[in-house]
Protein backbone atom coordinates (compact mmCIF):
# COMPACT_ATOMS: atom_id res chain seq x y z
CA UNK A 1 0.00 0.00 0.00
CA UNK A 2 1.32 3.43 -0.93
CA UNK A 3 1.80 6.26 1.50
CA UNK A 4 -0.85 8.55 0.00
CA UNK A 5 -4.40 7.39 -0.63
CA UNK A 6 -7.31 9.15 -2.30
CA UNK A 7 -10.56 8.48 -0.46
CA UNK A 8 -14.14 9.47 -1.20
CA UNK A 9 -15.74 10.58 2.07
CA UNK A 10 -19.15 12.02 2.92
CA UNK A 11 -17.52 15.46 2.99
CA UNK A 12 -15.81 15.01 -0.37
CA UNK A 13 -12.67 13.65 -1.99
CA UNK A 14 -9.70 13.69 0.35
CA UNK A 15 -6.02 12.73 0.37
CA UNK A 16 -4.79 10.59 3.26
CA UNK A 17 -1.15 10.34 4.38
CA UNK A 18 -0.96 6.85 5.88
CA UNK A 19 2.43 7.65 7.47
CA UNK A 20 1.09 10.64 9.43
CA UNK A 21 -1.53 11.33 12.07
CA UNK A 22 -2.36 14.60 10.37
CA UNK A 23 -5.94 15.12 9.21
CA UNK A 24 -6.54 14.16 5.56
CA UNK A 25 -6.32 16.97 3.01
CA UNK A 26 -9.79 17.96 1.82
CA UNK A 27 -10.35 21.26 0.00
CA UNK A 28 -13.55 22.94 1.12
CA UNK A 29 -14.29 26.49 0.02
CA UNK A 30 -17.32 26.50 2.29
CA UNK A 31 -15.46 25.88 5.55
CA UNK A 32 -16.14 28.37 8.33
CA UNK A 33 -12.77 30.10 8.29
CA UNK A 34 -12.60 30.70 4.56
CA UNK A 35 -16.30 31.61 4.35
CA UNK A 36 -15.74 34.30 6.97
CA UNK A 37 -12.75 35.58 4.99
CA UNK A 38 -14.88 35.85 1.85
CA UNK A 39 -17.81 37.52 3.61
CA UNK A 40 -16.09 39.78 6.09
CA UNK A 41 -12.44 39.70 5.16
CA UNK A 42 -10.47 42.46 3.52
CA UNK A 43 -11.93 42.05 0.03
CA UNK A 44 -9.95 44.34 -2.24
CA UNK A 45 -7.70 45.12 0.72
CA UNK A 46 -6.45 41.51 0.70
CA UNK A 47 -2.76 41.43 -0.23
CA UNK A 48 -3.29 39.25 -3.30
CA UNK A 49 -6.18 41.42 -4.49
CA UNK A 50 -4.11 44.60 -4.15
CA UNK A 51 -1.16 43.04 -5.96
CA UNK A 52 -3.30 41.73 -8.84
CA UNK A 53 -5.40 44.91 -9.07
CA UNK A 54 -8.58 42.86 -8.71
CA UNK A 55 -11.69 44.19 -10.43
CA UNK A 56 -14.68 42.91 -12.34
CA UNK A 57 -13.87 40.86 -15.45
CA UNK A 58 -10.08 41.12 -14.99
CA UNK A 59 -8.59 38.03 -16.66
CA UNK A 60 -6.16 36.34 -14.28
CA UNK A 61 -4.00 33.27 -14.79
CA UNK A 62 -3.12 31.48 -11.55
CA UNK A 63 -0.09 29.39 -12.51
CA UNK A 64 0.13 27.54 -9.20
CA UNK A 65 -3.43 26.80 -8.12
CA UNK A 66 -2.48 24.87 -4.97
CA UNK A 67 -5.42 24.84 -2.57
CA UNK A 68 -7.28 27.32 -4.78
CA UNK A 69 -8.04 29.94 -2.14
CA UNK A 70 -6.34 32.90 -3.83
CA UNK A 71 -8.18 32.09 -7.05
CA UNK A 72 -11.53 31.87 -5.26
CA UNK A 73 -10.88 35.12 -3.42
CA UNK A 74 -10.07 36.90 -6.70
CA UNK A 75 -13.16 35.40 -8.32
CA UNK A 76 -15.25 36.68 -5.41
CA UNK A 77 -14.13 40.18 -6.44
CA UNK A 78 -15.30 39.65 -10.01
CA UNK A 79 -12.10 38.41 -11.67
CA UNK A 80 -12.24 35.68 -14.31
CA UNK A 81 -9.58 33.25 -13.13
CA UNK A 82 -7.96 30.36 -14.97
CA UNK A 83 -6.27 27.97 -12.54
CA UNK A 84 -3.39 25.73 -13.61
CA UNK A 85 -2.37 22.71 -11.56
CA UNK A 86 0.16 20.17 -12.77
CA UNK A 87 -0.40 17.61 -10.02
CA UNK A 88 -3.10 15.22 -11.18
CA UNK A 89 -4.07 14.36 -7.60
CA UNK A 90 -4.32 17.98 -6.49
CA UNK A 91 -6.30 18.84 -9.62
CA UNK A 92 -8.75 16.07 -8.70
CA UNK A 93 -9.13 17.49 -5.19
CA UNK A 94 -9.69 20.98 -6.60
CA UNK A 95 -12.21 19.77 -9.16
CA UNK A 96 -14.15 17.97 -6.44
CA UNK A 97 -14.12 21.10 -4.25
CA UNK A 98 -15.32 23.28 -7.13
CA UNK A 99 -18.11 20.83 -7.93
CA UNK A 100 -19.33 20.89 -4.33
CA UNK A 101 -19.06 24.68 -4.23
CA UNK A 102 -21.14 24.98 -7.40
CA UNK A 103 -24.12 23.62 -5.44
CA UNK A 104 -23.66 26.10 -2.59
CA UNK A 105 -25.83 29.23 -3.11
CA UNK A 106 -23.16 31.39 -1.47
CA UNK A 107 -20.37 30.08 -3.72
CA UNK A 108 -22.00 29.12 -7.02
CA UNK A 109 -21.63 32.57 -8.58
CA UNK A 110 -18.01 32.80 -7.48
CA UNK A 111 -16.89 29.43 -8.84
CA UNK A 112 -18.66 30.11 -12.13
CA UNK A 113 -15.84 32.60 -12.76
CA UNK A 114 -13.19 29.90 -12.27
CA UNK A 115 -11.70 27.55 -14.86
CA UNK A 116 -9.43 24.72 -13.71
CA UNK A 117 -6.93 23.16 -16.12
CA UNK A 118 -4.67 20.19 -15.31
CA UNK A 119 -1.55 21.39 -17.09
CA UNK A 120 2.07 22.33 -16.57
CA UNK A 121 2.30 26.11 -16.33
CA UNK A 122 5.57 26.44 -18.25
CA UNK A 123 4.15 24.36 -21.10
CA UNK A 124 0.90 26.35 -21.07
CA UNK A 125 2.67 29.71 -21.06
CA UNK A 126 5.08 28.64 -23.78
CA UNK A 127 2.66 26.92 -26.16
CA UNK A 128 -0.82 28.04 -25.17
CA UNK A 129 -0.72 31.64 -26.49
CA UNK A 130 -2.29 32.89 -23.23
CA UNK A 131 -4.06 36.27 -23.14
CA UNK A 132 -4.43 37.54 -19.58
CA UNK A 133 -4.44 40.86 -17.78
CA UNK A 134 -2.44 39.48 -14.86
CA UNK A 135 -0.47 36.35 -14.01
CA UNK A 136 -0.15 35.06 -10.43
CA UNK A 137 2.70 32.78 -9.37
CA UNK A 138 2.75 31.38 -5.83
CA UNK A 139 5.41 28.66 -5.78
CA UNK A 140 6.50 26.53 -2.86
CA UNK A 141 9.97 27.89 -2.30
CA UNK A 142 12.50 25.80 -0.38
CA UNK A 143 12.75 27.23 3.14
CA UNK A 144 16.15 28.73 4.04
CA UNK A 145 15.64 28.21 7.76
CA UNK A 146 15.09 24.83 9.39
CA UNK A 147 12.78 26.51 11.90
CA UNK A 148 10.54 27.95 9.21
CA UNK A 149 7.83 25.31 9.06
CA UNK A 150 4.52 25.74 7.34
CA UNK A 151 1.52 24.39 9.20
CA UNK A 152 -1.70 22.53 8.58
CA UNK A 153 -2.88 22.05 5.02
CA UNK A 154 0.16 23.75 3.50
CA UNK A 155 2.45 21.44 5.44
CA UNK A 156 0.55 18.46 4.04
CA UNK A 157 0.66 19.93 0.54
CA UNK A 158 4.37 20.70 0.72
CA UNK A 159 5.09 17.17 1.92
CA UNK A 160 3.07 15.64 -0.91
CA UNK A 161 4.03 17.96 -3.78
CA UNK A 162 7.54 18.94 -2.72
CA UNK A 163 9.33 22.22 -3.45
CA UNK A 164 9.04 23.95 -6.82
CA UNK A 165 12.49 23.75 -8.39
CA UNK A 166 11.65 25.45 -11.70
CA UNK A 167 10.51 28.85 -10.41
CA UNK A 168 12.99 30.80 -12.52
CA UNK A 169 11.83 29.09 -15.72
CA UNK A 170 8.20 29.70 -14.80
CA UNK A 171 8.73 33.42 -14.19
CA UNK A 172 10.73 33.74 -17.41
CA UNK A 173 7.94 32.00 -19.34
CA UNK A 174 5.39 34.38 -17.80
CA UNK A 175 7.48 37.42 -18.74
CA UNK A 176 7.86 36.14 -22.30
CA UNK A 177 4.08 36.33 -22.80
CA UNK A 178 4.19 40.13 -22.57
CA UNK A 179 1.54 40.17 -19.83
CA UNK A 180 1.42 43.65 -18.32
CA UNK A 181 1.23 42.51 -14.69
CA UNK A 182 3.02 39.53 -13.17
CA UNK A 183 2.71 38.89 -9.44
CA UNK A 184 5.03 36.54 -7.54
CA UNK A 185 4.31 35.57 -3.93
CA UNK A 186 7.40 34.94 -1.83
CA UNK A 187 8.20 34.32 1.83
CA UNK A 188 9.79 37.37 3.45
CA UNK A 189 12.76 35.25 4.53
CA UNK A 190 13.79 34.73 0.87
CA UNK A 191 12.72 38.06 -0.60
CA UNK A 192 15.85 38.69 -2.63
CA UNK A 193 15.71 39.77 -6.26
CA UNK A 194 18.86 37.71 -6.89
CA UNK A 195 16.92 34.45 -6.57
CA UNK A 196 15.37 34.58 -10.02
CA UNK A 197 15.74 36.55 -13.26
CA UNK A 198 12.72 38.82 -12.81
CA UNK A 199 14.85 41.54 -11.27
CA UNK A 200 13.58 44.35 -9.07
CA UNK A 201 9.77 44.50 -8.85
CA UNK A 202 7.84 47.65 -9.66
CA UNK A 203 6.48 47.46 -6.12
CA UNK A 204 5.62 44.93 -3.43
CA UNK A 205 2.64 44.29 -1.19
CA UNK A 206 3.96 42.99 2.11
CA UNK A 207 2.26 40.91 4.78
CA UNK A 208 3.51 39.46 8.06
CA UNK A 209 5.23 36.42 6.59
CA UNK A 210 5.13 36.90 2.81
CA UNK A 211 5.05 39.51 0.11
CA UNK A 212 3.64 39.86 -3.37
CA UNK A 213 6.18 41.26 -5.82
CA UNK A 214 4.50 43.08 -8.70
CA UNK A 215 6.18 43.37 -12.10
CA UNK A 216 4.57 45.85 -14.48
CA UNK A 217 5.37 45.89 -18.17
CA UNK A 218 4.86 48.80 -20.52
CA UNK A 219 4.38 46.43 -23.49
Amino acid sequence: MGRYLLQQSLAGLRLVDSFSHQHPLLIDFGDAGFSYRLRKGGGKAEHVARAIGAKKDLKVLDCTAGLGRDAVLLASLGCQVTMLERSNVLAMLLRDALERASHDPDLAGIVSRLTLLRDDSIRYLTHGNPQFDAILIDPMFPSRRKTAQVKGEMQFLQRFIGKDQDVSQLISAAQATGCRRIVVKRPLESASTNDYPAGKPSHSVKGKSSQFDVYLSSL
